[in-house]
């Protein structure tokens, strides 16, 4: 008979769970479907009977991962230790989180551990940074409640920890965790997609020398793992992690089966990721001053991902029905600045992941700035010295802008800060990178991890 089972969360619309379990199943040889059950918080109690029924097994995730925990028989070690349950199988809780967030392989022992939230993600995260001999764990946290709640849960199961568990609730407390950590770990939904322009810390807080790990798979990679690289952290995603637990689940609920992980991840996690370009909407935004070859080698990274491709300032011209001098010369730059913010948000709403190409000018309006952070957007900088700038765009034309040597370099001494600060991910270019190089070092930057 065909074996049932499900993951049952709320909400579930960016779900890749379903192709994670055909696919193992298929290898596995395991006759059985998966589907997605968006279950509502209040209407857990009443389904809970015919789901521990009717299923071979299922998965939980958000919010349910502490819910469904009243309603079972018991709970296995990790779920014990976890204070939170993700796989459900003969009424008994499971969790497979912790054993995929071990694959992350991050430099736990020892390690000062800023961690962000107090879900059940957090719960599992918390638990292995204890277990794997964590020297501190300041817990960040709006609600100083929930996080002395938190702490208490999971010292109860730690009784004999030396690990410094404290709660960071207020600004001073979370700065202060901030700049002494050696791991970050994200353990709320702050950035995920359809929200994917969030950053659950500021991008100032992260440092060189930090391994960060953020759960969150939906984009991959997150704003906040792409911040952290820029900053020269380790940082990681949750893509492997997602593949990595449900292969765990699978041999819980199948019990004999045996399959290599390692095989399975590597296989599955980068057409993953493409998958998840193609059913979510979000628009990799590239920023850079003039001749940056923001169009250029945005055109080849959009062949190598599979995606469309837009240039702003081509839409620009399209919807003013002429070209970007004579708008220039019609309307002035701040009447050229208007209709930029109006076709940008037009088209930063439209359906579909798309890469594009946005003007020099673009990030430095802070209306266009606010525009893209409260859309599904990741912002990548083509870094450039002005000498190779000014080489590319020297007597070309159609740049309205770019007048003197000494009026063009002033220009670009004002924008390259906002540049760096604006930007996800700066990618360098140079007269020696063809646009094919620079469109590899962009898509490396978006590569799962």
């Amino acid at each position: 008979m065909k074996k049932r089972f499900a993951l049952i969360g709320h909400p579930l619309g960016h779900s890749l769970s379903p192709e994670i379990h055909a696919a193992i199943m298929d290898a596995a040889g395991v006759d059985g479907s998966y589907e997605l059950l968006d279950i509502p918080p209040e209407q857990l109690p009443a389904r809970m009977p015919a789901l521990l029924r009717d299923f071979d097994g299922f998965n939980a995730t958000i919010p349910h991962k502490k819910a469904v925990m009243p309603f079972l028989a018991g709970l296995s070690d990790a779920a014990r230790r976890c204070g939170a349950v993700n796989t459900v199988f003969r009424g008994r809780g499971h969790n497979t989180d912790a054993a995929g967030f071990r694959a992350a392989s991050l430099p736990l022992a020892g390690a000062r551990v800023l961690l962000l939230g107090t879900g059940g993600t957090a719960a599992t995260m918390a638990a292995e940074s204890l277990a794997a001999g964590a020297r501190s764990l300041a817990v960040a946290t709006r609600d100083a409640a929930k996080g002395a709640a938190f702490r208490a849960e999971l010292l109860a199961r730690f009784p004999g920890t030396r690990c410094d568990v404290r709660v960071a609730a207020d600004a001073a407390a979370k700065a202060a965790a901030a700049a002494g950590a050696t791991v970050l770990l994200n353990g709320t939904p702050v950035g995920m997609w359809p929200k994917a322009g969030g950053i659950p810390v500021e991008p100032a807080a992260l440092h060189a020398g930090l391994a960060v790990f953020d759960p969150v798979y939906c984009p991959t990679p997150s704003r906040l793992v792409l911040n952290a690289r820029k900053a020269g952290a380790r940082a990681a995603g949750g893509l492997g992690m997602l593949v990595r637990q449900a292969v765990e689940a699978q041999k819980i609920w199948n019990p004999g089966l045996a399959i290599d992980a390692d095989a399975i991840a590597a296989r599955l996690v980068p057409a993953l990721a493409a998958e998840l370009w193609r059913k979510n909407a979000v628009k990799i935004v590239l920023a850079g001053f003039m001749g940056a070859g923001k169009s250029t080698a945005g055109r080849a990274l959009a062949a190598r991902l599979d995606l469309p491709f837009a240039d702003l300032d081509a839409e620009i011209a399209a919807a003013a029905g002429a070209p970007v001098p004579a708008i220039f010369a019609a309307r002035g730059e701040e009447g050229f600045r208007a209709l930029e913010t109006e076709v940008a948000a037009r088209l930063l709403a439209r359906p579909g992941s798309e890469v594009v190409a946005s003007g020099g000018g673009f990030p430095c309006r802070e209306e266009n700035r606010a525009l893209v952070r409260a859309s599904n957007a990741l912002v990548l900088h083509l870094e450039a010295p002005f000498e190779t700038l000014w080489g590319r765009i020297a007597g070309a034309g159609g740049r309205p802008l770019a007048r003197s040597r000494e009026e063009t370099e002033a220009l670009f001494r004002r924008r390259a800060p906002v540049y760096r600060d604006f930007c996800d991910f700066a990618v360098p270019t140079s007269d020696a990178a063809p646009p094919e190089a620079v469109a590899a070092a962009l898509a490396d930057a978006l590569a799962p991890a």
